[in-house]
């Protein structure tokens, strides 16, 4: 009950701001009941990554095995993005903390969703027919496009957030005044992650589609 209050209430805020002491007020018992079955806040964190880890995983799961590598590779970022975009708190996590990015602190019996996403990504890249090597680079470059254009998103950093604004800036200068910004501003103002998102995974993917092996 407490691990799902938490992931709940991290879903639109950082984790760092989930309190145990609003957890307790709206669980109705005092603070130290919720340490004495959590811990620290570092293993509230843990546990709220786990459950997205989880969560994703199941997604992931829904991938048809009959895929094309492409495919499915591209069906896998998709998923990915979509669940950084969906809760802010792991996302924010992910990007800004080394501690529980992937692999997570677990009692006896528990199990690390971290590492079984991490051990179903790096099969499903060398069922794809990449070497090792190329498929650590590949994974942390993809990774990073998810969570950029995630937070992108989650941030309003896409430049249709502000497409008004941006217009307005546009229209402010006399003609031949500003030539890029006449030139390009009032289409990047249109510019939104999705579309970012797409253009960047096909490039990714013909790019290590040249370094798969025979």
């Amino acid at each position: 009950m407490i691990v799902d209050l938490a992931y709940d209430q991290a879903r639109t805020q950082s984790i760092d701001n989930v309190s145990f002491v609003q957890m307790a007020r709206e669980l109705g018992v005092k603070p130290g009941a919720l340490h004495y079955h959590i811990g620290t806040k570092d293993d509230l964190a843990s546990a709220i990554l786990n459950r997205f880890y989880k969560e994703l995983l199941a997604k992931l799961d829904g991938i048809p095995g009959d895929l094309g590598w492409r495919d499915r590779v591209t069906q896998f970022a998709r998923i990915l993005m979509n669940c950084e975009r969906s809760h802010v708190g792991a996302a924010e996590h992910i990007q800004r903390h080394a501690r529980f990015r992937v692999f997570q602190k677990v009692r006896d019996g528990e199990t690390d969703y971290g590492a079984r996403y991490l051990d179903q990504t790096f099969s499903m890249l060398q069922d794809a027919g990449f070497d090792a090597e190329t498929t650590a680079i590949f994974y942390h470059v993809l990774a990073l496009h998810c969570l950029a254009t995630a937070t992108s998103a989650n941030t309003r950093l896409e430049p249709a957030a502000h497409e008004n604004f941006l217009i307005e800036k546009a229209n402010a200068y006399q003609s031949g005044e500003m030539p890029g910004l006449e030139f390009g501003l009032r289409a990047f103002a249109r510019v939104r992650a999705d579309d970012a998102f797409e253009l960047g995974l096909k490039a990714l993917l013909d790019r290590f589609a040249r370094l798969r092996r025979s």
